[in-house]
């Protein structure tokens, strides 16, 4: 028997359809991992040592853990390409495929640990690779400090999770992040002669993740797993060479795409005095979009906080395009004019020396990327503005700013057919061209609307902000949606991007071991929009609450405006702000809560419930509370939430926020 025998079980995690269902790429982590490492030029694995697995909510696969691995051999599950979320109760959970019925099943994490245990081996390492989901309400800093505890459990935990589910998978045809970067391990190591252990290859992972701008995975308890988790080349066995089918070899052998995500942040001319900081707002969103740990570094994004001519602009977005094969995002700010002919509409954005750029122009110089993703971002205020525009912070960068229409055009550069090709290989859209833009004829119930001139069908454009040179004709735009989603929505993005730059995450000490216990992370659920304390800077609650914590008004991605007669279900809870803080005496935990009541009112509109009594826990916050609104009107609702503490009825906090509505025939008012 070859030493340090271990049995290998790769789990593809689901679902694999249904809303929440994964990326095409991520649905192959399972195969294209367990082909690198049966590889006879990678790990070399024999076959009957790595099984593939793709568990049922009925499949007994928990079983096969005690009953085919000997005593005293070692045991790696690695579970890869899946969503996870938290239980009612706070329990982490792993999601299984998709029942046939379009049920959601899942299985506690506990309960896989508990399998892991039985079987009779010295060394057990989980390895995690899975995102939470977009509507979960747990923090990383939760979820990581839960999986902490059962790592505790006599079993080394090895976890790549994160709530942003852009960090989890780079696009949408190959394996995700952690995936590939062990893939690429694994590469890398295959002539070494010396075997590599946990720790080392924890170490690599984590360098090679914060180089390409993500988060690092975190490593539990390495002590339950001492023997190599690589062998060297040595101490290998010959069995598996030449007996790997062709088609595997060429799924381990496929390029893996870059990681990184490339961004470039364009400030225009500015016009009206000192009314209006384009540089300033440049600098802050590139700053911004490197905070995310979203694939963005200093080394793929930048700045030119100069007004840049035509030729130099055209010469920057063409680097860019050409470089990127994730994702190319081109932001500008500045000052335009909107363009129109007939229903036809289009942005002049003003340069240096006088010098114009058509919107269209970046779009068409865009679409020449190689990048999967493409995502431009506009920023626009009027050439004559009246007012001071209010400079970008990290706090209201996904928030709307007086003076300002934001545009936001993106599209996938890959065709909406599912691959039949081995991951790798991707069928792109052929190249843009004028006539592919939108079509010169309007459907006849769109006498009144008006189009952009760079709309083409793969595209979706968003307006997010209404106040600007855009507000005239903000409801008069056609909207249709997309033939294909792009995996990453730039306005889920700028909200991750604000909630960064809100509560930085926690740095590690240089001297910290990668299995220390986790670095705490801050929040960033890519669906939830906060919700600042009204009259108080940076959205921090009053010091009633005495406790660092944040309020949270979680409304999913796409569900504004509301419509008259439909209801929109939201979230509510407190976070902490600071996951630092050191715990002081008096806080409130789990035996002695504060307890909240929160009073709910939306004007004519219908609440349900209209009065929840919760309660809030200094190191987690408050636990989401789920109600619903229901507008009857088209008029704008404007919701209140008033948090009184329970004990004396003292109103601690009053929230306000005003959601637009939109009527049964999707006309606002």
């Amino acid at each position: 028997m070859a030493p340090y025998t271990t049995h290998n079980y790769v789990v593809q995690g689901g679902p694999l359809a249904g809303p929440m269902s994964l990326p095409e790429g991520t649905r192959e982590n399972a195969s294209v991992l367990a082909a690198a490492l049966t590889d006879p030029d990678v790990v070399g694995l024999a076959p009957e040592m790595c099984h593939v697995v793709q568990p049922e909510a009925d499949d007994d696969f928990l079983h096969r853990f005690s009953r085919e691995v000997p005593a005293g051999d070692g045991l790696i599950v690695f579970w890869t390409g899946g969503r996870c979320r938290a239980s009612l109760s706070g329990k982490p959970q792993l999601a299984l495929p998709q029942q046939e019925d379009g049920r959601d099943v899942w299985l506690d994490v506990q309960d896989l640990v508990e399998a892991m245990k039985g079987a009779d081996s010295p060394d057990r390492l989980l390895v995690l690779d899975t995102c939470l989901t977009t509507d979960a309400t747990v923090s990383d800093r939760q979820w990581i400090r839960d999986i902490g505890r059962l790592s505790k459990q006599g079993v080394a935990l090895l976890t790549s999770v994160g709530s942003s589910p852009y960090a989890f998978a780079a696009n949408n045809t190959t394996p995700s992040v952690f995936t590939q970067h062990l893939i690429r391990l694994l590469r890398e190591v295959a002539e070494q002669p010396e075997p590599l252990d946990l720790r080392a290859v924890a170490k690599w992972l984590q360098r090679t993740s914060r180089n390409e701008g993500y988060r690092p995975p975190i490593l539990c308890n390495s002590g339950s797993f001492s023997r190599p988790i690589i062998p060297g080349r040595n101490a290998r066995g010959t069995s598996a060479r030449g007996r790997l089918l062709p088609a595997l070899r060429a799924m381990s052998s496929g390029a893996l795409e870059s990681c990184a995500r490339y961004a470039l942040a364009i400030a225009g001319a500015p016009m009206g005095g000192s009314l209006f900081a384009p540089a300033a707002d440049a600098e802050t969103l590139s700053r911004a979009l490197i905070q995310t740990r979203c694939g963005f570094t200093q080394d793929t994004t930048s700045v030119l906080a100069q007004p840049p001519t035509r030729q130099r602009l055209f010469e920057a977005v063409r680097e860019v395009s050409g470089r990127a094969e994730n994702m190319a995002l081109i932001y500008m700010v500045g000052h335009g004019t909107v363009r129109q002919s007939g229903r036809d509409l289009d942005l002049d954005l003003h340069l240096q020396d006088d010098e114009t750029v058509r919107a269209s122009e970046l779009v068409t110089w865009l679409r020449s990327s190689s990048a999967q993703s493409a995502v431009l971002m506009l920023d626009v205020c009027g050439v004559r503005a009246v007012q001071r525009v209010m400079p970008m912070t990290g706090q209201v960068l996904a928030e709307s700013r007086a003076g300002i229409s934001r545009l936001l055009v993106e599209w996938t550069n890959i065709s909406s057919q599912p691959l039949e090709a081995p991951v790798g290989r991707r069928r792109r859209l052929p190249p843009a061209s004028t006539s592919q833009f939108m079509p010169t004829e309007l459907p006849s119930s769109a006498e009144q609307e008006v189009r952009w001139t760079f709309d083409f069908a793969d595209a979706r454009i968003t307006l997010i902000d209404e106040a600007g040179p855009l507000e005239h004709w903000a409801n008069r735009l056609l909207s249709r949606p997309t033939a294909v989603d792009p995996l990453v929505h730039a306005d889920e993005l700028l909200s991750i991007a604000a909630e960064s730059a809100a509560s930085q995450p926690v740095s590690p000490p240089s001297n910290q071991q990668p299995d220390d216990e986790p670095p705490a992370i801050a929040p960033a659920p890519a669906s939830a929009e906060p919700v600042p304390a009204p009259g108080l800077p940076c959205g921090r609650p009053p010091a009633g609450l005495r406790r660092r914590h944040r309020p949270r008004l979680r409304v999913p991605t796409g569900a504004l405006p509301m419509r008259v007669g439909q209801r929109l279900d939201l979230t509510f809870d407190y976070q902490p702000q600071d996951p630092s803080r050191v715990p002081q005496p008096g806080d409130a935990t789990d035996d002695h809560p504060l307890d909240l009541t929160l009073s709910i009112a939306a004007g004519t509109a219908e609440v349900t419930p209209s009065v929840i009594h919760t309660h809030l826990i200094d190191d987690r916050g408050s636990p989401p509370e789920q109600f619903r609104i229901t507008p009857s009107s088209p008029d704008p609702v404007t919701l209140r939430i008033d948090v009184l503490r329970r004990a004396d009825g003292a109103v601690i906090q009053s929230i306000e926020r005003v959601l637009a509505v939109a009527g049964r025939d999707g006309s606002t008012t």
